[in-house]
């Protein structure tokens, strides 16, 4: 299990009270977009719980014990489309972008990595981003962050083009 953990010391000034992260779990992301997403609060943790990435890692970033920021990476068999993933449950301000290889919502953006023989989970991967306590600037932010997080996410898997 990785956890990491950041702590305040200077909350006077603008933004967060910890070092804003420039990666979640491990995995790179932009780090003036997590600034934004994150709660303040004193410290930061992030906790990849017992799962690898090739076994469906769910990753939590938690301020002062909070769920701030989640990403979550699920296995399923090859022909899983990211149209799949949304007929389970409704999300509110749903759009496809960039090409339809992104899906966002109100505190969300997800895709499907095709990533054959990686994991014996599967052969695609489902990926999420979730804002726990969204406003409405949350999908905007989250649409910025998901291609370079996505491909992060891809390249650590190994998965080919």
């Amino acid at each position: 299990m990785l956890a990491m953990m950041l702590t305040a010391c200077d909350s006077s000034s603008k933004g967060l009270s910890y070092p804003a992260p420039d990666n979640i779990c491990g995995i790179p992301a932009d780090k003036e977009v997590l600034e934004s997403l994150l709660d303040d609060g004193d410290k930061l943790e992030q906790d990849t719980g017992p799962f690898s990435l090739t076994e469906g890692q769910f990753c939590h970033m938690y301020v002062d014990g909070n769920d701030s920021v989640v990403s979550d990476g699920n296995w399923h068999e090859s022909g899983y489309k990211l149209r799949d993933l949304f007929q389970d449950y409704e999300v509110k301000d749903f759009r496809y972008f960039k090409g339809n290889a992104y899906a966002s919502w109100h505190r969300g953006v997800a895709t499907v990595i095709p990533c054959p023989g990686v994991s014996e989970e599967g052969d695609v991967v489902s990926v999420e981003v979730k804002d726990m306590r969204w406003n409405k600037g949350t999908q905007a932010l989250l649409e910025k962050l998901a291609p370079s997080y996505f491909d992060a996410y891809k390249k650590k898997l190994g998965c080919q083009s």
